[in-house]
């Protein structure tokens, strides 16, 4: 098996505080505008990652703007999704002394390996960092 589940709780948990933080902070539009584009990839490339806009995206959600928020990038609804679901299915799971979480995460991760599955995932994700760069992010 792949991951320990101590060890993937305890990565998932860092991820959702980083991405509170990073959120929390980007707020603020001062902030955001004081630091400018974070993507490491933009920066030494000039193109938008896949990734570029979802914490626009995210904001957007959070502000109740649907249709911003997929025009940014809809990989921040998933990311929002998650940030939202992980915390609190992993404090249920660490309550109750179950590993649901780690038996879907051993699940997602086996399907994924399914070339049928995986194919089309990453023309999705080719799809939306076209998108990014047409749209200029």
């Amino acid at each position: 098996m792949g991951i320990s589940r101590k060890n993937l709780y305890i990565l998932i948990m860092l991820f959702c505080m980083s991405g509170y933080s990073w959120l929390v902070m980007h707020l603020d539009s001062r902030w955001a505008n004081l630091v400018g584009p974070v993507c490491v990839f933009k920066k030494a490339t000039g193109i938008p990652c896949p990734s570029c806009g979802a914490t626009r995206s995210m904001i957007a959600l959070i502000n109740g703007d649907f249709l911003s928020a997929i025009s940014w990038n809809p990989i921040g609804l998933l990311l929002l999704g998650g940030l939202v679901i992980f915390p609190f299915w992993l404090l249920h799971d660490l309550a109750l002394k179950k590993n649901s979480f780690h038996v879907f995460y051993a699940s997602v991760e086996k399907t994924l390996m399914k070339k049928h599955v995986a194919w089309p995932l990453i023309l999705l994700v080719l799809l939306n960092w076209c998108w990014n760069i047409y749209k200029g992010v």
